[in-house]
């Protein structure tokens, strides 16, 4: 596996704890509005905190599709 591959999914677990902690704080609304923007595809306009916490997302899906699928290991 390409190794800056496997040290980008080394950080899952601290991505999950950073996405927890800032999703827990966030409000509603601006959750409605994270996920209105994502799925319009729209995410030239996010903030750059904003653009982070959604590649963080990002990079934990994929890392957990492939991790139950069997094709990493962390």
């Amino acid at each position: 596996m390409d190794r800056e591959v496997q040290r980008l999914l080394a950080h899952a677990d601290q991505a999950r704890a950073t996405m927890r902690d800032t999703l827990a704080a966030m409000p509603a609304s601006d959750k409605a509005a994270l996920i209105r923007t994502c799925a319009a595809g729209d995410l030239a306009n996010l903030d750059e905190r904003t653009a982070l916490l959604v590649g963080l997302l990002a990079v934990v899906a994929i890392f957990d599709l492939s991790e139950s699928r069997g094709e990493v290991s962390p």
